[in-house]
């Protein structure tokens, strides 16, 4: 399968292809483009948004992003696997810097996901971190 030549390319916000780039957060908006978020539909949003990928990938779509936060490796453990399973290449691409906060996101939501941050998202490998191990690490 073809990489994606980079997330700008892919990013619906940036110009890209909107029927090859998912996210959690495409639950959210209305019919009318407002965003609308509701921290108690965030389960049934990542749900939807990985049925959408799967969905895509048992069509064959070439290029495929998925732009969520993932901020532990285990949020992004079964991509990896749906991805493996159906010959898909997977490439993590890591904020760097601050690209803006185009949800209005708390500020004290964004402070706890860069607390949690692992740096070591990596499809290949097999550590896997679970909530109570996360926990242990970071009283």
């Amino acid at each position: 399968m073809k990489l994606a030549d980079s997330y700008v390319s892919y990013h619906p916000t940036m110009g890209g292809p909107r029927h090859h780039s998912y996210a959690a957060d495409d639950w959210f908006y209305d019919d009318k483009g407002e965003y609308n978020f509701n921290p108690d539909e965030l389960a049934n949003a990542h749900e939807e948004c990985f049925s959408r990928v799967l969905g895509a990938m048992m069509s064959n779509v070439e290029n495929i992003c998925v732009c969520n936060t993932f901020s532990q490796t285990w949020e992004a453990e079964s991509y990896f696997k749906v991805a493996k399973r159906n010959d898909y290449t997977v490439v993590v691409i890591e904020c760097q810097t601050e690209f803006g906060n185009i949800h209005d996101c708390p500020q004290d939501k964004i402070d706890l996901m860069a607390k949690r941050w692992d740096r070591s998202i990596d499809p290949s490998s097999s550590k896997r971190w679970e909530r109570a191990e996360f926990e242990k690490q970071h009283d």
